[in-house]
């Protein structure tokens, strides 16, 4: 095994031909592929000086067999690019490796205190290839879900086999009293990136309280409008009067299988409930298809689609007893603050 640490943009603009190979052998998400790591990285990552590129490059007969997608942050941590902004996490690789191996020559590289491998799906190469392997202080933990929903090719919610009467009549309810918007799927090759009317709907949710001030960055949205170009986006709005009421931004990797990631809206009731039926009912006309409701368990995913939850895994790795036990402690303490903080909120 021949271990490449890419340590600079450059660096990893030569690696884009191994990965984007890799990439196609298997149903790795969008946020595996090589365009969403690297415009994460020149975009947004990048601009704090303290962030460290860590791509590791395994290779093996001058064939590459794997890349992990890895940076290490202001604090010392090895993880995966954009986490935090990724629903799914994951190395993009054609087989197993030894990681201890691949930890101990990036520690004798570069210096980091520790590593955390978050947003993990139990079928994922990052969690077979690290849970099985002996490590030693390394922490399993289970913080968040995801959710998904086949649909079958029909009319929704008609072609989802297991709702029943009063779940068909709450999405119903939704299409009578949004029936006066323009709803529309916006694709790369035949409509530009809508940037105002974007930014537009951003500032009324930020202005409205529905969300912070740093909701959707300028360095977020240029992210945005890169995988739209890529053709790995495709956004659902909902006009009223020709001004954006609602934007969805969807992944896509094939034309029957999409991920709803952000989510745009003004202050009128139920219309981003409508705008996800709109575009349900759009694509399920034409072929069987497959959604992604991303990480989380919101209330209004749950009520009104009824999907399958799944849960999502992370892992720390610490290089000593004592550092592992520490995070452990204040996972607990956190753990425990936060619920207290849930029950007074209720």
């Amino acid at each position: 095994m021949n271990i490449k640490l890419i340590l600079d943009i450059e660096q990893f603009r030569k690696i884009k031909e191994d990965w984007v190979t890799l990439f196609n052998l298997a149903e790795y998400s969008v946020f595996q592929s090589f365009e969403f790591n690297f415009a994460s990285w020149q975009i947004d990552l990048s601009r704090n000086k303290q962030n460290q590129l860590s791509i590791i490059l395994l290779k093996k007969n001058n064939d590459s067999y794997a890349v992990l997608p890895l940076y290490i942050d202001s604090s010392k941590r090895l993880r995966f690019i954009n986490d935090s902004h990724s629903d799914f996490c994951d190395f993009i690789s054609s087989g197993f490796f030894d990681v201890p191996k691949v930890l101990a020559f990036l520690k004798e590289k570069i210096y980091f205190s520790s590593v955390k491998l978050t947003n993990i799906k139990i079928e994922s190469n990052v969690y077979k290839s690290v849970v099985s392997s002996k490590i030693l202080n390394k922490v399993l933990t289970s913080k968040y879900e995801y959710s998904t929903l086949d649909i079958d090719k029909g009319v929704f919610p008609y072609n989802v086999p297991f709702y029943r009467s009063h779940e068909k009549h709450r999405i119903n309810k939704a299409i009578k009293k949004h029936k006066d918007k323009k709803a529309c799927i916006l694709d790369h090759r035949k409509d530009a990136f809508p940037k105002e009317e974007i930014l537009y709907l951003r500032h009324r949710m930020i202005n409205l309280g529905f969300r912070k001030y740093n909701f959707l960055t300028d360095q977020r949205l240029l992210l945005i409008e890169y995988l739209y170009n890529s053709g790995f986006l495709i956004i659902h709005s909902m006009t009223q009067k020709d001004t954006l009421v609602a934007c969805n931004f969807i992944l896509k990797r094939e034309d029957n299988k999409f991920l709803f990631w952000i989510d745009l809206f003004d202050d009128i009731q139920m219309i981003n409930i409508s705008s996800y039926i709109a575009f349900m009912k759009s694509v399920s006309l034409q072929y069987p298809v497959f959604i992604d409701f991303g990480r989380g368990r919101y209330f209004y995913k749950t009520s009104n689609f009824k999907p399958t939850f799944s849960r999502l895994y992370q892992i720390d790795i610490f290089f000593t007893r004592w550092t592992r036990l520490n995070f452990i402690f204040w996972s607990k303490i956190t753990s425990f603050l936060l619920s207290i903080y849930r029950k007074k909120k209720r």
